[in-house]
């Protein structure tokens, strides 16, 4: 392993045993090293490999903006690349999150020859959450500043500049719509790996229905946004396959010219099994209604010295337990859907606030976790509310339920007002979608 300026940034160039050789290219804002066993193996199966600091992150120059256009940094450090004696001239993409998102600015080059991206960034929804947790600990600076994000919690003034904040729900759009429209115009094999329990799991799937050829995976593997924030994990991690064991092989056959022979694959929570089938959703999925069981009507009553709680998505949120501040509802009958559960109800409110809906997972052993959730405003003059949840394969075996939780913003993850407001409640429906692709 060596290290070189790439385009005028630093990378690690890792080269094997046979040269000219396919080269997969990551190019990180985290650092390197956490990369440098996957290059190993890679450079073991003849491929080099080279690992870029974006541009103002760790040792490359420059000032990092989060969300900028990676096209210029990703096509200089490929053009470098392909001039170099080692290289045969083509190159696979690589990444995680904000890696996935550089490596889709930059498709294009005519060198690329195929692109596997994990938990790719930026996310469908905003959630405060979050979006803390990146402009502390991520998003901001040169280096990672682990710890910055409980530090933030608890401070009345934020540690470190977060920018424009609270985050709106058009705070990435401009970044998603740059990644869908080159993901759209690259005719190449490209590999979707994502969680359930990641909010990148929307973003997964809206990218691999734009790719031409794409292979999807949607697992359960723990993100730094779900089981880094929860010392004690409620949730009932399934068994996966490493996303490395999918990636890496796949890598090696696309840059070699084989046949990946990876197929679709979707983990069905509750269940933990796999199934062999493509987890993107239709594009108008037939909706059913999971009946409800429940108060016809009722208030939310929210308090501003004392707002409804969120906890980390692994946590058990049975701890919260009864306020006057939640609509709490059961679902009856099988509990099973692939896709976005939608919420419709008819609201009474006297200003405009943000209602937060959550998918809540309840064992026979009372521990209850959430699948997901959504939210939209709603104001005076609207009536009828409709949220639509994050996707998610879901199957609960018998002896488990589904809650439905309506409520007025959720602190830390969802912004809640800050004087008394209540809100009435009534003809709630839960809609899921009702076939499969």
């Amino acid at each position: 392993m060596i290290d070189v300026p790439v385009g005028g940034l630093v990378a690690d160039v890792f080269l094997p045993g046979r040269l000219p050789a396919p080269t997969v290219v990551v190019r990180t804002p985290y650092g390197t090293p956490g990369l440098w066993p996957e290059a190993d193996a890679l450079t073991g199966a003849g491929l080099a490999v080279v690992l870029q600091d974006l541009r103002g992150r760790h040792r490359s120059p420059g000032e990092f903006e989060a969300g900028a256009d990676e096209l210029a940094d990703g096509h200089a450090a490929l053009d470098w690349i392909t001039a170099q004696p080692w290289s045969d001239g083509t190159t696979c993409l690589y990444g995680t999150a904000y890696e996935a998102y550089a490596a889709w600015c930059a498709v294009g080059h005519p060198s690329v020859r195929g692109v596997a991206s994990r938990q790719s960034w930026p996310p469908a929804a905003v959630a405060v959450d979050e979006e803390l947790w990146w402009r502390t600990e991520i998003g901001g600076g040169r280096q990672l500043r682990p710890g910055l994000y409980e530090l933030a919690l608890t401070r009345p003034v934020w540690p470190v500049p977060l920018g424009a904040w609270p985050p709106t729900p058009s705070s990435w759009h401009p970044q998603a719509r740059r990644a869908s429209s080159r993901i759209r115009a690259a005719d190449l094999p490209t590999l979707h790996l994502g969680s359930w329990y990641c909010g990148s799991a929307a973003t997964t799937l809206r990218q691999a229905a734009l790719a031409r050829r794409a292979t999807v995976v949607m697992g359960g593997w723990a993100s730094p946004l779900t089981h880094r924030l929860q010392p004690e994990c409620a949730i009932d991690v399934p068994v996966d396959p490493d996303p490395s064991d999918l990636a890496l092989p796949w890598l090696v056959a696309v840059a070699t010219g084989a046949d990946p022979m990876e197929g679709h694959r979707c983990l069905v929570l509750g269940s933990n099994r796999w199934e062999p089938e493509d987890p993107r959703p239709a594009a108008r999925p037939p909706l059913r209604t999971l009946p409800l069981t429940g108060p016809a009507s009722s208030s939310i009553d929210h308090d501003p010295a004392d707002p409804y709680p969120s906890l980390p998505h692994s946590a058990d949120l049975s701890v919260i337990g009864p306020r006057a501040d939640v609509v709490r509802l059961r679902a009856t009958g099988h509990v099973e859907w692939r896709g976005a559960a939608r919420v419709r109800c008819r609201v009474e409110t006297d200003r405009a606030v943000e209602l937060v809906a959550t998918l809540v997972h309840e064992t026979p052993a009372g521990v209850r976790t959430r699948l997901g959730d959504g939210t939209a405003p709603i104001t005076p003059e609207n009536a009828v509310a409709e949220i639509r949840c994050a996707p998610v394969a879901v199957d609960l075996p018998a002896g488990h339920a589904l809650h439905l939780e309506l409520t007025v913003g959720r602190r830390p993850r969802h912004t809640a007002p800050e004087t008394p407001v209540t809100v009435t409640i009534s003809g709630v429906e839960l809609l899921v979608p009702g076939g499969r692709r």
